[in-house]
């Protein structure tokens, strides 16, 4: 499995034509597919194609992992009475990394979900209408449906109600960061 490129500071390399929308920190992680577990704790990343999780500490059986916006199915928030809110959900996994469809759970472990959540469904309906529309059958297993551009983005971000507790950082600007692969 191929880890997602990661700059010098840690931080996910943007695909062409990718915007990341905001950063969280104090996310756990898991994820499920055939045989292979991976877990971790560490910091997740927004942007218009994916969901990066990016761990803390490297040499986990986790260090850093891609969601496709475009792959993702049964996405569902959980509030549970005891423990911490998260989502789980399924994706189809990428050529040439998984062969069997992946189960994930994202943990908000210190709060805040307020700003994630209708940005996260926000930006997945925006996929969803552009995979539609660009009717590619094939499109669950392929990767390169036009991103959701930077105009909608803008307008997802300033119409968004930030909470002053909540610790999201949201990007205005794209970060620019020396380049790295970590695998």
């Amino acid at each position: 499995m191929e880890n997602p490129e990661l700059s010098t500071n840690g931080e996910p390399v943007p695909m062409p034509g990718e915007f990341f929308v905001l950063s969280r920190h104090g996310i756990s992680f898991s994820a499920k597919s055939g045989s292979w577990k991976g877990e971790g704790r560490g910091n997740l990343y927004l942007s218009t194609l994916r969901i990066v999780f990016v761990a803390q500490q490297r040499g986990g059986s986790c260090e850093s992992f891609d969601l496709p916006l475009g792959t993702m199915h049964n996405e569902k928030f959980n509030q549970p009475i005891f423990g911490a809110n998260n989502m789980t959900g399924t994706s189809e996994p990428l050529p040439g990394a998984l062969t069997d469809e992946i189960k994930w759970t994202l943990t908000f472990k210190e709060g805040g979900v307020g700003t994630f959540l209708p940005l996260f469904f926000r930006l997945v309906q925006e996929m969803r209408r552009r995979m539609a529309q660009e009717s590619q059958p094939q499109y669950e297993h392929n990767f390169t449906a036009p991103p959701v551009a930077q105009q909608v983005v803008q307008q997802i971000i300033g119409a968004a109600y930030v909470d002053p507790n909540d610790p999201t950082k949201l990007y205005v600007s794209q970060p620019v960061a020396d380049r790295k692969s970590v695998v």
